[in-house]
């Protein structure tokens, strides 16, 4: 039997996991221009730049590296990106600058070398055994003073779990998107662990928008930013059954 790495890679070099995942963004491309998506996304961007100034930053699952390269023009003294997947490191590759910007073709719940003091990733925990890698990324990686920031899929949301019915051609076999229990156990292994969702309005009403109106920052889009940014501050209880959230962990 394959293992979960072998799955992950033939899912994304060879049944193309990321093209089909990345079709059904650009169909229903209001979800991921909405103003609260858009929101965090530069409060993620921002939080990679300021906390990897001058610092060692490890990527997990760099995909053919344009954050590790961005990050590396934004001030990080060094990055090291890694990946499953053949097809993506080899892109990344391309970008690589010895001593500055590297890549490794490696396997997330393998043993990675060094110390950083920023280790980031994007949708790549629902990937992964997250408890073992997190924690051995904690103990083994993460400098003193450091910190571990990534954006992840949440998955009470009914539209979430219906998508995932609809599109299993969009998705590996193994991947499987953060619930309630998942939170918990976290915050239970975590002091400083932070959950900041986004999505909960903005994702049914930006599913309706991209065929309402050609703008995704429009007036219900905007609404519904302000909404979910009240709802995500004032009922935190609601967080498992937003779309998305931001993972921090000191």
């Amino acid at each position: 039997m394959a293992s979960r790495a072998e799955r992950e890679r033939e899912a994304y070099d060879e049944r193309h996991v990321f093209e089909r995942s990345h079709a059904w963004h650009v169909r229903f491309r209001h979800v991921f221009e909405c103003p609260n998506t858009v929101a965090h996304e530069q409060l993620f961007a921002e939080r990679l730049r300021a906390g990897g100034a001058g610092k060692r930053v490890l990527e997990i699952g760099c995909g053919d590296g344009s954050q590790a390269r961005e990050l590396l023009a934004s001030g990080a003294a060094y990055v090291y990106g890694i990946d499953v997947s053949q097809k993506f490191i080899a892109q990344a590759n391309e970008k690589a600058i010895p001593g500055r910007l590297e890549f490794g073709l490696r396997d997330a719940m393998e043993p990675v070398a060094g110390r950083f003091e920023v280790i980031f990733g994007r949708a790549i925990l629902h990937h992964l055994d997250y408890e073992e890698v997190l924690a051995r990324l904690h103990r083994d990686n993460l400098a003193p003073g450091g910190f571990m920031i990534f954006i992840e899929p949440l998955g009470a949301h009914p539209l979430i779990r219906l998508f995932h019915l609809l599109a299993r051609s969009a998705h590996t076999p193994d991947e499987r998107p953060f619930f309630r229990a998942d939170l918990r156990r976290l915050r239970e292994r975590f002091e400083r662990f932070q959950v900041i969702p986004f999505n909960f309005l903005s994702f049914p009403c930006a599913l309706a928008s991209t065929f309402l109106f050609r703008r995704a920052g429009n007036p219900l889009l905007r609404l519904c930013d302000r909404a979910d940014r009240w709802l995500a501050r004032r009922l935190p209880f609601l967080a498992p059954s937003f779309r998305q959230a931001i993972f921090v962990i000191g």
